[in-house]
């Protein structure tokens, strides 16, 4: 998950790195010598979520809801394992620098390998991902007095990278996200006469735009065999967070380091997805995109509701929440996955929601539709049915 970002204005750490291009490598390789890192912009950590199932006998079992023991799901953060910065290359190119530390180099590594297979090695620039300009590791240099002096007077607050540390550059495209529109202000019209349903359209239209394109990224990725494996929030970059600019809006999908295509799986993953259900290898990759295509459902859910109480509600004092987990507990937990019927209900009894409700509830309820489909489609008959594609063509 993203951690909070700091914007104040730092001076540039005069941080000289050449570039020199790789002969079989479409991708440039960044060597100490020739671009300024000016300051953090964000960190990353991981969090890994675990779905316990409960067995006696050789047979599935039921979970004791009151047991403390029997938990339907863990969650155990990683800390701070990615760092970035905002930087600018020697001609002035303005970029994120993307730096693991040494307990994620393997991450970064993967999310590397994952580049190479979707961009052909750099020689394509899908639209539908962060564009990649190459990579670098940190040397010596980085250990050296004068280096340390200069990055302790320019991010005094941030601890300097070590050497050895991965990093990936990439073309800057700002830091909107997912995760950050209910947050951002929306310009009011200078006349409405409305009553505020101007707005409210907007947003409707802007969250509708929004929905598709994530369902298009992920159709993207699946169709090249690849499979998420860590879909948040923030790994989906918005091209305007201005919900009045809708037509205009892409959407772009980062933070591949857990990405996996078939032939990188883990055989301890394989395994586990056949023993889920899986009827053969080849199976295991559309049973993960599943998994993604749940993870939106819920991220999805999260957005809709704390942009309906950031906009309508700012002020109110509620005590339900929109954090994704809590939500996830909320409906599989409490209201056994029951999105349109009796989750849909305890929403509608938030004043704060009341906007979201009610625009979930257009089409006969087509978006509460959309979401119990994300939401259900690892279970049962469901399972091996819904893909992003068919949705966006649904």
């Amino acid at each position: 998950m993203r951690g909070s970002m700091r914007t104040a204005t730092l001076q540039r750490c005069l941080l000289l790195l050449c570039v020199a291009c790789a002969p079989t490598w479409a991708w440039q390789t960044f060597t100490p010598a020739a671009f300024t890192i000016q300051r953090i912009v964000g960190q990353l950590g991981f969090a890994t979520e675990v779905e316990w199932q409960y067995y006696a006998d050789g047979e599935k079992k039921n979970r004791n809801p009151l047991d403390p023991n029997q938990p339907s799901r863990t969650v155990e953060a990683s800390g701070i394992s990615v760092r970035l910065f905002q930087g600018e290359l020697f001609g002035g190119e303005k970029v994120l620098l993307k730096e693991y530390l040494s307990c994620a180099r393997d991450i970064g590594e993967n999310e590397l390998s994952m580049y190479g297979l979707l961009c052909d090695g750099g020689k394509e620039y899908p639209p539908q991902l962060g564009s990649l300009l190459g990579h670098m590791q940190s040397d010596s240099s980085f250990d050296s007095d004068a280096f340390r002096d200069n990055w302790g007077r320019s991010i005094p607050t941030t601890p300097p990278p070590a050497s050895g540390n991965l990093w990936l550059v990439f073309r800057w495209e700002g830091l909107s996200t997912v995760g950050s529109f209910p947050r951002v202000a929306q310009p009011k019209p200078w006349l409405d006469l409305t009553g505020g349903r101007q707005m409210r359209d907007a947003r409707a239209k802007y969250l509708t735009v929004l929905t598709g394109r994530c369902l298009q990224v992920l159709a993207y990725l699946h169709g090249k065999g690849v499979v998420h494996r860590s879909l948040g929030p923030s790994s989906l970059f918005l091209s305007t967070t201005q919900q009045d600019e809708a037509e205009r809006l892409t959407v772009k999908l980062v933070d591949l380091g857990f990405a996996a295509s078939a032939s990188t799986l883990p055989q301890e993953e394989v395994e586990n997805a056949m023993r889920r259900g899986a009827s053969s290898p080849l199976s295991v990759l559309p049973m993960l995109a599943l998994n993604d295509l749940h993870g939106l459902g819920y991220i999805l859910l999260e957005l809709f509701l704390s942009s309906a109480a950031a906009q309508d509600a700012p002020d109110a004092d509620t005590a339900r929440t929109t954090e994704l987990q809590s939500l996830k507990r909320l409906v599989e937990d409490i209201y056994d996955g029951d999105v349109c019927g009796s989750f849909r209900e305890y929403c509608s009894e938030e004043p704060a929601w009341a906007g979201a409700v009610a625009m979930l509830d257009e089409k006969d309820g087509a978006g509460w539709g959309l979401l119990q489909q994300l939401v259900d489609c690892r279970k049962g008959e469901l399972a091996g049915s819904v893909t992003a594609r068919g949705l966006l063509e649904s």
